[in-house]
Order: C-alpha cells, then sequence, then structure tokens
C-alpha cells in the first residue's frame, strides 16, 4: 500500500540533484570513506560543442520521451551534463516508477492475458490516448499485437505510464530501499558478472545525483494503517473502504484467513480485468472478479478526514466498506453457500 500513499505537497519520493551541486567537497561530507571522489566540471563543450547535444531543449526532451526503459534513460543522461539536465523529469519518474511505485491518484488496473484492445472499461482511456495508439497501429495489423503492446505506447509518450510485466533484471529485488537504488547503479556499471550499461565513474556520478528521500508512509505501521485514521478512497467514483472494518474480518474465528486480509485484497478484487470469464474460481459467477467494478479508476490512501467527520461521509464521499469486503470474504470462502456474511460497518 506503499504506493498509494500521497506525499504531502511539495515533496517528491525521488529527487534529482542539478550537476552543478557535485563536487569533492559536497562528497566529503556525506561520506565517511577517505576516498574523496572527484567528478568531471562542467565542459563548455555542452554550450559550445557540435552534435547532438546542441539540439533545442525541446528535441532532446522529445528523445527521452521515445524511452521507456530506465536504463536507456540514464545511459543517455550519462552521454552529457545538459542531457543529464534535461532529462532529470524523466529521471524521476522511471526511478520512482521502478523502485517506489508510486501509484496514488494514477488509473489502476490489472489486466488478464486474455484481455482485449477494444473491451477495456469504459472511460479508462481518454480520447486523445486512444488516437495515439490507433495512429501507432494505423499501418499495421493491431489485432497482431497483445494489449500489453498496444498500451506500451502511452508509456513511450508519457514516462509516467508504466506498466508491470515480466520483471527485468534490474528490478529483481524490493523496490522501497535506497540501498537497493545503490546496488542497482553498481550492477549498471558491470560489477558482479553483469554486462555493463557504462562506465564506473558515470554510474557513480548518477548514484550521487539521484536520491530517494527517507519517508515513512502510514502503511509501515498497521496499527495506524488499520486503526481507524486511514481509509483507501477511490477518486474516481467518490467511495471508500475503511481502515478499521477490516478488524472485523480479522477478530471474526469464522474466517481462518481473516488476519492475512488487508486493503490489497480488497483492491484487486475490484480492479481485476478480462475479456474471459474462466478463471477456475467458484465465486466469480456471483461477484465477476473478471470485470473489477472499479478497474481504470483513480486511488490513494488518505486520512479519515477527507471523507467523513463525525456526523458521517462529506462531499458527496460514500463509504462501500461493507460490500467490498463481503466480496473479498466471498472470495476467501469459496463454494461454502451457507456461511453467512458479517456486518462490516462501523
Amino acid at each position: 500500500m506503499d504506493a498509494l500513499w500521497l506525499p504531502e505537497p511539495g515533496h517528491k519520493r525521488v529527487t534529482t540533484a542539478p550537476y552543478s551541486e557535485l563536487s569533492s567537497e559536497t562528497f566529503k561530507e556525506q561520506h565517511t570513506s577517505k576516498r574523496i571522489r572527484h567528478y568531471p566540471k562542467r565542459s563548455l563543450a555542452n554550450e559550445t560543442g557540435k552534435g547532438l547535444s546542441q539540439l533545442p531543449t525541446e528535441i532532446i526532451d522529445c528523445v527521452y520521451q521515445n524511452f521507456c526503459d530506465l536504463v536507456t534513460v540514464l545511459c543517455f543522461a550519462a552521454t552529457c551534463q545538459r542531457h543529464y539536465e534535461i532529462g532529470r523529469r524523466h529521471i524521476e519518474a522511471l526511478v520512482s516508477a521502478t523502485f517506489v511505485n508510486l501509484w496514488a491518484g494514477n488509473r489502476l488496473i490489472c489486466l488478464g492475458h486474455y484481455a482485449n484492445m477494444d473491451d477495456l472499461p469504459p472511460g479508462m482511456l481518454t480520447d486523445a490516448e486512444r488516437e495515439l495508439i490507433k495512429c501507432r497501429f494505423a499501418d499495421e495489423d493491431k489485432d497482431s499485437y497483445r494489449i500489453y503492446e498496444q498500451l506500451a505506447v502511452l508509456q513511450q509518450h508519457d514516462p509516467l505510464w508504466h506498466f508491470r510485466r515480466e520483471i527485468p533484471v534490474h528490478r529483481r529485488f524490493s523496490y522501497d530501499s535506497k540501498n537497493k537504488l545503490s546496488s542497482f547503479f553498481t550492477k549498471l556499471a558491470g560489477y558482479g558478472l553483469h554486462d555493463a550499461n557504462m562506465d564506473m565513474d558515470s554510474a557513480n556520478v548518477l548514484r550521487d545525483l539521484i536520491t530517494v528521500p527517507a519517508v515513512k508512509p502510514p502503511s509501515t505501521n498497521e496499527t495506524l494503517l488499520y486503526g481507524g485514521a486511514y481509509v483507501l478512497r477511490n477518486l474516481t467514483s467518490k467511495e471508500f473502504i475503511r481502515g478499521d472494518a477490516f478488524r472485523y474480518i480479522w477478530r471474526d474465528p469464522k474466517h481462518a484467513f481473516g488476519l492475512s486480509v488487508s486493503f490489497n485484497h480488497a483492491l484487486i478484487i475490484r480492479i481485476a480485468w478480462s475479456s474471459d470469464p474462466s478463471l477456475s474460481i467458484v465465486c466469480n459467477d456471483r461477484i465477476k472478479i473478471h470485470r473489477g467494478k472499479w478497474a481504470g479508476h483513480r486511488f490513494d490512501i488518505s486520512g479519515i478526514e477527507s471523507v467523513r467527520n463525525e456526523e458521517g461521509a462529506v462531499d458527496g464521499w460514500k463509504d462501500v466498506s461493507q460490500g467490498v469486503l463481503n466480496e473479498v470474504v466471498e472470495f476467501w470462502k469459496g463454494d461454502d453457500d451457507e456461511e453467512e456474511l458479517s456486518d462490516y460497518s462501523e
């Protein structure tokens, strides 16, 4: 649930520093090692040289927009100090998407392999996004491309679009640790029997420029997250699930699975989507997981005061904890039709 927690206004999960801030002195202050790293000084060739680096800023930014892989973006940024400065927003977006998973306020959907491009949830894509995909495949047989390949066009256009598919080698570790990001840069330089994407000096420079600030979201404390102070909000439909509602399941002796149920399960049941109903799940005929009611909607984790006060829900928000958790219980209990669903309202 860390990914759905929205940081305070003005706070970034990933930051990139201007290259001008690097110096031997700043490195010495931040590290206790006796070895001082010497960074290349800003070169006049960035301003007066010839070649790709002298293209207008807008053109270089467009080059970045056509990269959808973090390694490619970083390799391009490492070629020139000016390229790095122009690409900082793209670096922040892709590092965040790879290591931090900041999804708050974004559209979420869990697509099945048999999902059809012409069968996406209503309103998930804008007219402009559909037109972009249509233009990309105008001269080709669109049906020969899987839905992931078609949606990937949007990621190439905007780095904030992010798709989780097969995890590349550089992502096969936890995404919430600054140490893991540091390890990634080491592998980028070929250390540990990996093919090198850049030299070690360039990797070290990027390592010192890109940081993941130490932030503790509420989900690091289950007592706080499920104690009544937080809710999972559906920003599209203005519905919410209370964290404290899960405690009714946890305490109910009828549910052997109860202690493992969380916001994660409630969300996945509602955002799964496929064009094929055959899921080998008994209860799917009743709750239709493959047609998630919230697929493609926007979500976040927020304080309960944002949706209700002492008198009840405010500003049109609706508490759907009862209905969603009943679906979770029905999914877990399978074909046990005799079991009665509980009341998870306050």
